[in-house]
Formats: structure tokens, C-alpha cells, sequence
């Protein structure tokens, strides 16, 4: 028997996937990551163009913003290769 994946929505009832672009506060401001994990209760987020220790977290899907159109593919490719 296969483990169900949980449907996860944010505030505005979109549904997250594994490889949607979304916005999350992060400290004091927002910063755009990509979901990598689905997990019961929380969606684990990954940073783009951080890359090293804490760049992936966990937050909870009423906390992130699905983002699409080409603003977001644009500023994904510029940011893609970056290392901070």
C-alpha cells in the first residue's frame, strides 16, 4: 500500500505540488523558494539562489503564496546559479 500524499492549499484554496514556485516570509521580509517536500503538516521550501546550510525550511502552506508567470521564470533562471 502507497503512502497518500496530503493535499496542501494556501489562504487563496491553491493547491501546492512538488516544484511550485512560492513566497514565504522568512525573518522580516520575503524570500521566493521552490517546494521540494510534502510532509503531513508542513510544505519543506528550498530557497532560490541560496545554497548551503538552512536554505531549505519547513512552513506551513496557509503561509505561502503560490507565484507563476514570467516575473518569477525570469528571476528563477537569473537567480538559479547564485551562491550567498
Amino acid at each position: 500500500m502507497t503512502k497518500e500524499i496530503p493535499v496542501h492549499r494556501n489562504q487563496l484554496g491553491r493547491e501546492h505540488k512538488i516544484n511550485d514556485s512560492v513566497d514565504y516570509p522568512q525573518s522580516n521580509s520575503l524570500v521566493i523558494g521552490v517546494v521540494r517536500k510534502i510532509n503531513p503538516k508542513m510544505i519543506g521550501v528550498r530557497r532560490i539562489g541560496k545554497n548551503g546550510w538552512g536554505s531549505e525550511k519547513n512552513k506551513y502552506p496557509v503561509d505561502c503564496v503560490k507565484l507563476e508567470g514570467p516575473e518569477v521564470t525570469m528571476f528563477i533562471i537569473k537567480n538559479s546559479g547564485e551562491t550567498k
